[in-house]
């Protein structure tokens, strides 16, 4: 089910909320699953710098192997980043069931 209409979802709509929702929850923050989520949110205040990015790049690999088996993560890009820090990074992922390719833009 759609988080914001409610609308049934299937396929890569379902696969990409699951991807939205594993990437902006943070760790220890939901009740009878603590370990469900990402570090990423706790990175968004961090320095836009190599080190930053490359730490986006670990948190999203472990949370994409760790919380969605529908997925294989094929890579990912720095998409674009702005003099405050502002970014978004795309993921590039092949869904297992279809083999479809999709990407996927996370906000860092």
């Amino acid at each position: 089910m759609c988080r914001h209409t409610g609308r049934r979802l299937e396929g890569w709509d379902h696969i990409a909320q699951s991807l939205e929702v594993i990437f902006t929850t943070r760790i220890n923050t939901r009740v009878e699953r603590r370990a469900f989520g990402s570090v990423a949110p706790d990175l968004q205040d961090r320095p836009g710098n190599d080190e930053t990015v490359l730490s986006h790049f670990v948190s999203i690999a472990e949370a994409l192997d760790a919380f969605e088996p529908r997925v294989e993560l094929n890579g990912f890009r720095l998409a674009e980043i702005d003099a405050g820090g502002n970014g978004r990074i795309e993921v590039d992922v092949t869904v297992r069931a279809t083999g479809v390719q999709n990407t996927i833009g996370v906000s860092v």
